[in-house]
């Protein structure tokens, strides 16, 4: 077993929205991943970060084509936050992107749970502020 990273895309990225991901993996780059991005400018179809060697596991990839089901496993190495990261921020930019991992996920639908908000959002009732 492992912790485990899974996604989910019922669309293409639009160009745009692929050229927003590549520009957040560049930035990505600078503080502390190893990034492997295919010619950002010609907007290729795939980004993954190497998740091998002593502080990896499964190697990240990204596909700007709509995927039903994706997954990597990370076992919560250090290069997780990255990956987990860029699938929050796909999930932010395209509505039917959608991200989860072993032990959270958030229906994008749904009001983001009481236990996710700031204490001072919530009353002693638990009702949200």
């Amino acid at each position: 077993m492992g912790y485990t990273n899974y996604w989910e895309c019922e669309t293409d990225f639009t160009d745009d929205e692929w050229k927003a991901v590549c520009n957040e993996a560049e930035y990505m780059k600078g503080h502390g991943v190893e990034v492997v991005l295919d010619s950002v400018d010609s907007l290729e179809n795939e980004i993954c970060f190497n998740g091998y060697g002593d502080n990896g596991c499964e190697t990240f990839y990204l596909n700007k084509k709509a995927t039903s089901f994706s997954f990597c496993k990370t076992n919560e190495m250090p290069y997780d936050i990255y990956v987990w990261h860029l699938l929050t921020f796909c999930q932010m930019i395209k509505k039917d992107f959608h991200a989860r991992r072993d032990g959270w996920y958030w229906d994008k639908l749904k009001p983001l749970p009481d236990v996710y908000k700031p204490q001072s959002q919530v009353d002693r009732s638990g009702a949200v502020r």
